[in-house]
């Protein structure tokens, strides 16, 4: 017998059956982890350091891979058209794409890259400063951004097989595995709507 609890606007799952605990808790664990906007945006808000800032920022409006981000120079943006052109590591080979750029990115990157050179790059980190500077505002790994960039985009209604090609997945199945989170966020929904 299964009984559900109803708190806060969560519903607690009870279940005298262990294997439907289990699968229950191993597709939970098995989902993308990803951030609320409403988290990212104020995290990013309390950063002092405007450099880090940027970073996030742009992790967060372009859903970037951390590789193509640390490898973007001045010179891959293309602000007249809105896009970006990046360039990522896998299997020991370089691959190229062209991503848009939110119109919001462009006026940060604008100002931000206003005073380097075409041939600099825009964040001279290392990957592993990357992934110790969200762990240290976020509690994360900057992943995390490329996962909650294509939760925010389904949950506004974007189109999935456009959020594929922005996202850069060779297969459309990699980006429909984010379908398994958005309608966990609509039952969640569901909850605040009264039928009586």
């Amino acid at each position: 017998m299964q009984e559900d609890i109803y708190k806060e606007n969560q519903i607690i799952e009870i279940s005298n059956n262990t294997d439907l605990t289990k699968t229950y808790q191993k597709v939970k664990s098995d989902l993308p982890k990803y951030w609320d906007k409403a988290f990212i945006n104020s995290t990013i808000n309390n950063i002092k350091n405007p450099r880090h800032q940027i970073l996030f920022r742009f992790l967060w409006l372009s859903g970037v891979r951390i590789s193509e981000c640390i490898n973007i120079k001045k010179q891959d943006i293309d602000f007249d058209n809105y896009t970006l052109n990046l360039k990522w590591l896998k299997s020991r080979k370089y691959n190229y794409r062209t991503a848009p750029m939110h119109p919001t990115l462009r006026n940060f990157l604008q100002l931000y890259t206003a005073s380097i050179k075409e041939n600099d790059f825009v964040f001279p980190i290392s990957r592993q400063r990357a992934w110790q500077l969200t762990q240290k505002y976020f509690e994360g790994n900057p992943h995390q951004f490329r996962h909650s960039f294509a939760v925010n985009w389904l949950r506004g209604k974007g189109d999935i097989f456009i959020l594929s090609k922005v996202l850069g997945h060779s297969k459309i199945q990699t980006t429909m595995e984010y379908l398994k989170i958005v309608p966990i966020d609509q039952g969640k929904e569901l909850l605040k709507i009264s039928f009586d």
